[in-house]
């Protein structure tokens, strides 16, 4: 309780005086008591962001077109409300056969935003993003080929032993710096190597069951409401890539189609079928 001191007058000319005498008045109060409070619910959907280092606020991107139907938004996985906001389709180009194994590098992938306003190429990535609201949620995104690469002729030609190579990952969130997601955050393994260097094949289902993780959050509650984004280049920086630096399609080194010789390419188009399996825990 505050006090105040009130100070005594001395009073002269008088044969007696009154001696310095401190008064205390005494504040009182009183306090009650009332309730602030708030509930959250998982989140929607969101539409992808720009893969960039956090911790930072999402650069919003169109959603991935239906390939089917491109005023619809492709139809992307989903579990427990944790979404994927990307996955890529992946072209190789027109290139020329040769008489030896050769490595044909990928073609940056189109990204939009604004509803198509701005269009750039990027390095192929994938994109998580967790509205799960749990803090034991765990996930992890893989994938693998469903058939080798074949023609669409009547008799498919078919290129048996030929095989997607990853060659480059750097994983960025808009929660975290880069170096706060060593340990809790994993990408591409890159445990592969041969003369062509450190990769990471995409398995062809008739090989093996096995899948290709490309993207992990291996600590529950790690990734609530952020993205999280494994870029297939090594040393991405978002910066460089915009309407204005990347306004067209070029190859680059992160992603690339390994061919032997021996699956005599011809003359011809090959395609084959991605299948990216989100799972989620709890």
């Amino acid at each position: 309780m505050k006090k105040k001191l009130v100070a005594s007058l001395l009073l002269s000319g008088l044969v007696f005086s009154y001696g310095s005498t401190g008064v205390y008045a005494e504040e009182t109060s009183a306090a009650a008591k009332t309730k602030a409070e708030t509930e959250f619910t998982a989140g929607d959907r969101p539409d992808p962001s720009k893969p960039e280092e956090g911790p930072k606020d999402p650069n919003p991107l169109d959603p991935d077109p239906d390939p089917t139907d491109p005023t619809k938004p492709k139809p992307l996985p989903e579990a427990n409300n944790v979404y994927v906001t990307h996955l890529p389709d992946i072209s190789f180009g027109s290139n020329k056969t040769e008489l030896k194994t050769t490595e044909y590098e990928a073609l940056t992938e189109k990204r939009t935003k604004g509803q198509g306003a701005e269009t750039f190429y990027m390095p192929h990535s994938v994109q998580v993003a967790d509205l799960s609201g749990n803090s034991e949620t765990k996930w992890k995104l893989s994938v693998q080929q469903d058939d080798i690469f074949k023609t669409n002729d009547s008799t498919p030609k078919q290129l048996d032993n030929s095989r997607i190579r990853i060659y480059g990952n750097t994983l960025t969130s808009t929660a975290y710096a880069a170096a706060d997601l060593a340990d809790k955050v994993a990408g591409v393994a890159l445990s592969e190597t041969d003369e062509f260097g450190a990769y990471s094949t995409i398995p062809v289902k008739s090989d093996t069951q096995d899948e290709l993780v490309v993207l992990e959050n291996k600590t529950p509650g790690f990734t609530l409401n952020s993205y999280t984004s494994s870029v297939f280049r090594n040393s991405y920086i978002e910066e460089d890539y915009d309407a204005t630096k990347t306004p067209t399609a070029s190859r680059y080194e992160g992603v690339k189609l390994n061919v032997p010789a021996s699956d005599q390419s011809q003359a011809k188009a090959y395609s084959a079928d991605l299948t990216w399996t989100l799972t989620v825990e709890p």
